[in-house]
This record gives C-alpha cells, structure tokens and sequence, in this order.
C-alpha cells in the first residue's frame, strides 16, 4: 500500500455537516443500526458530531457501495401516475415552493426526483421549466410533457453541463443521501444565479422522536441516509459554503412517523415495512395525532431549510 492512500485510511472521520473531525468528547457517541425497511443485510454505525449533533456515516460509503443500498421497489422509485394521497402530498409541497419562484420562467431543478412524480404534478399547475435529477451509473436524458419536464440520471458532472441557469433547487429529503453534500452542492452552484435557493427537508436527530425509537427511528433509514444533520448542522453545512441566510423550521412529514412505528415489530436486526396496506395507513393516521406533541417539545423529526445564496457567495461557490 502506498504511504498517501495509508495516510488516508489513517485519517479522522469528519462530520459530514460542519466538517469538524468526529473525536471522542461530551456529546459524542456512536450507534449501530440495521435496515429496518428494505432488510438489506447491512448493519452501519453513525458516530455523532460534538461540534454541531449532527450524525455522519463512518465508514463513508462510496457512490458505488452506495448504489447497492437501494433495492427495487425502493418507494421514491416509484414511476407512472400517483395516487390521491400522493398527488395531495405533491400540491402541498408545490404550495411551499411556489412563493419561491418569482416568475413563470424560472427553471425549477429537484434534486433526488425518484421517478419524477413530483415534477409531473407540478406541471399541471404551473407553467416553469422543471427539471429533475437522479444519480446513476448510465447518463440518460429524458423528456415528458413537450419537453416541459426534462428528467435527468448520472453523475452530478453531467446534471450541471445539462442544466440552463437556476433560480430554486428543492431538495426533499436528499440531503442526508449524500456521501459528500459540501461538494455536491460547490458543484451545483455553479448553475445558480445569484439570489438563488436551495430548499429542502431532512430528518432532525435533535428529536424527540429520535429519543422515542432509538435504533428504530425512521431518520437513519439505514443504511441509505449517509448524513443526518442537526438543525445546527444544517446553518453550518451552508455556512461553509459562505452562504449565511439558511432558517430552519419545524416540517410535517407523516411517512417518517409512520417508519418509526412501524419498526417496532421488527427484530434486533432489522426488517422490511410495506408503504401500503391496512398497517402502513394506521401509521400514518397515528402520525397526525404524535406531530403536535413533537411541537409542543419543540423538537420535531422532520425540518425544513431555505438557504438563500447572494453575489458573493456565488462567485466564492464556483
């Protein structure tokens, strides 16, 4: 083995948010966890951020290791028509964005698009561009709807050669999938304009529902989620970026209280949880009456960011 790769196994695991290594110290643990969803046979152990709470995959896995983690039939894989429930879903997230985008010509990207079903209920209300983008082996572009929703699979290099200039870049649950988000976003930006935006929901390990479930909480979705950020973690991931304008607030996510419920009928090792039938929508159903109560503790599962870049940070981004 050469010295340079033997210092490189040798270094400290760093925090995948604030990028401050992962040592021993008040605050600091690490946790095993199985695939409570799909039974993949893999275990991992996420070790927590003293610096900023946030939890990071150690080892990190690379984008191919990674690849292998999602099995067909994964839920956000999903193609074709959605169902009620779903489409309702979608126009509730549309409802968020759309204060976002300041005119009709706007391009709107979502990164993580699964089977694009977001995008297709998107293009039935407003007239933007949409674009989606996900990661794959094979570079594939793909249009739908006369060219109105450009669906897009590789590597993030090939996304931003493909993309026009960007305003809004939403990220619904994405953020903790990534083995390296300083990075993919450095690159993105390369697409936004100034005045830009990066939304996004993600999973808050500073939560009561996490405190709840242990192991079993839906937001280490194991072994796919390689970095769960605090809402602290979050402000510093942008902040390295010198973006300095990112709020976080509480979010509603019903499908990651329903997991987490879900996941108590499984064994030590993991299992699988069908998003369909008898069980899945009692789950959800319980899940309406557990969000207040993560409100009134003030420490929600689930929280949304906007990160609003500026002039300057553009140009320190690309």
């Amino acid at each position: 083995m050469d010295e340079s790769r033997a210092e490189s196994q040798n270094e400290m695991p760093r925090c995948g948010a604030c990028d401050e290594p992962l040592a021993g110290g008040v605050g600091a643990e690490r946790i095993s966890v199985p695939d409570h969803e799909y039974r993949t046979p893999v275990r991992v152990e996420y070790h927590t951020c003293a610096s900023c709470q946030s939890l990071t995959q150690v080892p990190m896995p690379d984008a191919t290791q990674l690849a292998t983690f999602y099995v067909p039939g994964y839920h956000s894989f999903a193609a074709g028509e959605a169902g009620r429930l779903a489409r309702w879903k979608h126009r509730s997230r549309l409802a968020g964005l759309r204060p976002l985008l300041r005119d009709a010509s706007e391009p709107l990207l979502d990164f993580g698009c699964g089977g694009g079903q977001f995008l297709f209920a998107a293009a039935e209300i407003i007239p933007n561009p949409l674009f989606g983008f996900e990661i794959a082996e094979d570079e594939a572009i793909d249009r739908h709807r006369d060219g109105r929703v450009v669906l897009i699979r590789g590597s993030v290099d090939f996304l931003v050669e493909a993309l026009p200039k960007l305003r809004l870049v939403t990220m619904n649950h994405v953020i903790e999938h990534l083995p390296d988000p300083a990075n993919t976003f450095r690159k993105l930006s390369e697409r936004m304009l100034p005045g830009g935006i990066f939304e996004g929901q993600t999973p808050n390990p500073a939560s009561l529902e996490r405190w709840l479930f242990g192991p079993r909480w839906s937001g280490y979705h194991a072994p796919r989620h390689t970095v769960i950020f605090s809402p602290a973690g979050v402000r510093a991931l942008f902040a390295r970026l010198g973006i300095d304008d990112c709020p976080v607030r509480p979010a509603f996510n019903p499908a990651g209280i329903a997991v987490s419920l879900l996941s108590l009928r499984n064994g030590s090792e993991g299992g699988s949880i069908p998003r369909t039938g008898l069980s899945w929508y009692a789950g959800l159903a319980a899940a309406c009456f557990g969000y207040p109560i993560e409100r009134l503790a003030n420490s929600p599962g689930m929280i949304d960011f906007v990160a609003r870049t500026h002039d300057e940070a553009v140009k320190a981004l690309g």
